[in-house]
């Protein structure tokens, strides 16, 4: 089991319709804050982006935003936090999100959030690391999503035992239950 200290959360840019969106967030900060985990995130100001900032700084927490230049040029860079770092695409910032963190947590958001939680999926499956992924599956968000998945591996596109390189939870402690737990191994071995 890796040791796990910076968690890295992936999340939307909106706040979504359901308010448990944002009270889970708030709570998933203030966990975090509390258990000596610094948050790398997007680095945004808006949305769900911005609670997991703010509720981490505010329980006293420590957070890292990365942020493209792009973005942080249009004012949607949060800059109450601990360290922002701008990059210069989108492609680096995933790059340097996995290079800071020591696990991830994918909150409900949009294309974006999908985009991230599928490459760093992908890239667990052919070893490019060996970090432990949850998906924060509040009120089913994701319930579409990891049907569409056991259906990938059932049509033969991936074999069923990587679906164990993600976990799947519904609570803030059945994502540290899964973090405890988590051993990558996949059914076949890839070189890099």
């Amino acid at each position: 089991m890796t040791t796990i200290k910076n968690v890295c959360v992936f999340c939307g840019s909106n706040h979504g319709y359901d308010p448990q969106f944002l009270s889970e967030t708030n709570a998933l900060g203030q966990f975090l804050a509390d258990h000596h985990h610094p948050v790398v995130y997007g680095g945004g100001k808006e949305g769900l982006m911005g609670a997991i900032a703010k509720s981490t700084m505010d329980a006293g927490g420590e957070v890292i935003g990365i942020i493209p230049t792009f973005l942080s040029e249009m004012g949607l860079a949060e800059t109450n936090v601990t360290t922002l770092l701008e990059t210069s695409t989108m492609d680096e910032r995933k790059d340097e999100m996995l290079r800071q963190s020591d696990a991830f947590i994918v909150l409900p958001g949009g294309f974006g959030t999908f985009e991230e939680f599928t490459t760093m999926l992908s890239w667990s499956q052919i070893n490019v690391h060996q970090k432990p992924i949850a998906l924060f599956n509040i009120n089913h968000y994701y319930d579409d999503l990891v049907t569409m998945m056991h259906k990938c591996c059932d049509a033969g596109f991936a074999p069923q035992e990587n679906l164990d390189l993600f976990i799947n939870a519904t609570t803030i402690d059945e994502i540290f239950e899964g973090f405890s737990t988590f051993h990558h191994q996949l059914p076949y071995k890839y070189t890099n």
